[in-house]
């Protein structure tokens, strides 16, 4: 009898099967990049914090001493305490202005494109570049003083003083954040059915009762991800303590990732 030597075949996929594969392998380089510039260097910084080194020698296990010395130095709580304040003091304004400017452009307001692209210009910037600009804007004869001289307000040394330093810097971490978090609000906003808003409307609801019971339920899972994402991005600050007050002064805008 005759048979008919079949080579080896790969196995039919089904196209949900090939679908999954296909999307699996498009997210592969972003997965890829988050264990190596994400993930690993944060375990090794956390399998390093139990060590004495010092990169001239190998590393010595050290346990908790580390903590220990961290916990009793008085500048690490001073540090905590103005990463709180700040964390808070950024973020929560941003919640609120960010949703409000959100609500505005969904309108349909005139001039909606021009007024995007204002808002997204502190986006663009450089992090180094807004820090510098801001710097230069809050010099005792800069911009900012110049503004509330015209109304009668005495020239403030902002960045000098400890009254002033923190708040200034939450100033530009609120107008930074605010362009950010609109756009994913708006994102939100334009994602809810407009039936759902012609209903309200139609068994009476004003424009009140319609966000109240209408757009922030449904937007819910898009504000707990903005909470999230403005406390964490605010709980990193770094590089505009680090250049317009170096910490200071006495230490009321030293943040922990500077400290």
């Amino acid at each position: 009898m005759f048979q008919q030597r079949v080579g080896w075949r790969w196995p039919s996929l089904s196209l949900q099967t090939r679908l999954c594969w296909a999307g699996f392998l498009f997210v592969l380089p972003a997965l890829l990049h988050l264990i190596v510039f994400k993930f690993y260097p944060m375990v090794e910084a956390f399998r390093l914090s139990f060590y004495k080194y010092d990169l001239m020698t190998p590393p010595v296990f050290h346990g908790l001493q580390n903590y220990k010395t961290v916990w009793n130095n008085p500048l690490f709580h001073q540090s905590f305490w103005v990463s709180v304040k700040y964390m808070f003091g950024v973020s929560v304004p941003e919640w609120f202005l960010a949703f409000a400017l959100a609500l505005l452009l969904n309108r349909g307001m005139p001039g909606r494109p021009v007024i995007r692209l204002a808002y997204f210009f502190p986006i663009a910037m450089s992090q180094i570049v807004v820090a510098l600009v801001w710097k230069f804007m809050y010099n005792p004869l800069g911009v900012v003083n110049t503004l509330l001289g015209a109304v009668g307000i005495g020239r403030i040394n902002w960045l000098a003083t400890e009254q002033s330093a923190l708040p200034a810097l939450i100033l530009i971490g609120i107008w930074r954040g605010i362009p950010l978090f609109g756009v994913i609000y708006l994102a939100g906003l334009q994602s809810i059915p407009k039936e759902y808003h012609e209903a309200a409307t139609v068994d009476g609801a004003g424009p009140w009762q319609s966000l109240r019971h209408v757009t922030i339920p449904l937007l819910t899972p898009t504000i707990l991800l903005v909470m999230v994402m403005s406390l964490l991005s605010a709980m990193k600050v770094f590089l505009n303590p680090l250049v317009m007050t170096e910490g200071g002064p006495n230490g009321t805008t030293r943040v922990l990732p500077y400290f």
